[in-house]
């Protein structure tokens, strides 16, 4: 086997390998054994049949088509062996020279030539990042307040309601039908019907709730507001828009007591306990918010001293990652991928350009830990082994 190696750049490579008959003869006799054994010919018991008829049985074309395969799998592999590469992704296979069908180098005649083009993990270098330092911030105290608003959540959990004859009020439960208007025409992406809100927590556009307070069950009503120039929807940003809005239900929200027998029916004796489970779950939610958020600033900082160029094919698979999770996330939803970026207005490709700068930082992300993975000699078959590395950068860089 005669093997030629050129450096493309970028962590790429191509490699020419050539295989004489005489090499060949193995590979094609090889599979003409396996085939030919299961071949079954009247009159002849297995094994015995003329060549003839059991390549008549199991097809020429069949016969060199996987004769093929098996010198290409099998002599790619030897090939990188030899020229100590490790692909990151398949590689990309050109035959240049066919050989011809044969169980000998006599009737082979021709030597098989073929290219592969293949990707290696790039050479990966951490500069001294050792004048990097952070300061840890401290953990925000939990304030009564910020539990008072959780039994007010798993109060209303718990609320009944009942209709009144008044004008609507803060803390009401209403349904409204509304249609918007923008230069006199309406716009369905500001229109609705029945829809459900608790006046006063301010889930529409600031100043639209306002004007819902004080209307009576069935009262219909006409106002101009501005939507925000900061607002989601760029098409409505900064608008002056008309609106008119019928107040189709008006309940108001009876919030149970909060005493022991409350606390009973999430489970804890009394409302002591109840607290203080609350504000436990609130610490550790802060603190995990924390730590979140101390780890992706200690990766930000460290990351630009990272040097390497990845390949095109990491980039690719990881992008495949991307896009096969969200498709089936989107699926659980009960929509189709293809479905939802005809939604978005957007194609594939657009998607997966989308999607690049991610991957990349995701694969330089990946690629730092192992640096630090190697220089701690960290077992990198455990799985907590990118924890355990990142815990280290933590420790080395905050104050």
């Amino acid at each position: 086997m005669k093997i030629e190696k050129k450096d493309l750049g970028k962590s790429k490579y191509q490699i020419k390998i050539s295989l004489l008959p005489e090499e060949l003869a193995g590979y094609f006799q090889s599979t003409y054994e396996k085939l030919a054994k299961d071949v079954k010919i009247s009159g002849f018991r297995p094994g015995k049949a003329p060549r003839r008829l059991v390549e008549e049985a199991i097809g020429q074309a069949r016969l060199f088509s996987q004769s093929l395969d098996l010198a290409l799998q099998q002599s790619y592999v030897e090939a990188i062996k030899e020229e100590r590469l490790i692909p990151i992704c398949p590689p990309k296979v050109t035959i240049v020279k066919y050989p011809k069908w044969g169980l000998s180098p006599e009737e082979i005649e021709e030597e098989l030539i073929f290219e592969v083009e293949i990707e290696v993990m790039p050479e990966i270098k951490l500069g001294d990042y050792s004048g990097v330092k952070i300061k840890k911030k401290k953990i925000a105290e939990i304030k009564n307040s910020d539990v008072e608003k959780i039994l007010l959540h798993l109060r209303r959990q718990k609320a009944t309601f009942s209709d009144v004859d008044r004008g609507a009020k803060a803390g009401d439960r209403v349904e409204i039908s509304y249609e918007g208007f923008i230069d006199s025409v309406k716009k369905d992406a500001m229109s609705a019907k029945n829809h459900p809100l608790v006046l006063g927590e301010g889930t529409l556009i600031p100043g639209f709730e306002d004007q819902i307070v004080g209307m009576k069950k069935g009262e219909e009503k006409e106002f101009e507001i501005s939507f925000p120039t900061d607002y989601r929807n760029p098409e409505f940003a900064g608008k002056k828009a008309k609106f008119k809005v019928k107040l189709v239900e008006l309940k108001q929200i009876n919030l149970p007591e909060l005493n022991d027998q409350f606390a009973q029916s999430f489970g804890r004796p009394n409302v002591k306990d109840l607290n203080a489970v609350i504000e436990k779950s609130l610490k550790e939610e802060i603190a995990l918010k924390a730590k979140n958020e101390l780890e992706l600033e200690v990766i930000e900082k460290v990351l630009p001293y990272l040097s390497v160029e990845i390949p095109n094919g990491l980039i690719e698979q990881e992008i495949d990652r991307f896009v096969a999770r969200m498709s089936e996330q989107i699926k659980s939803r009960g929509l189709s991928l293809e479905k939802y970026l005809e939604n978005i207005k957007k194609s594939l490709p657009d998607l997966r350009r989308d999607l690049r700068p991610q991957a990349e930082k995701n694969i330089k992300i990946g690629l730092l830990l192992g640096k630090i993975i190697e220089r701690e000699k960290l077992d990198p078959q455990d799985r907590e082994a990118g924890k355990k590395a990142l815990e280290i950068l933590i420790k080395e860089i905050t104050t």
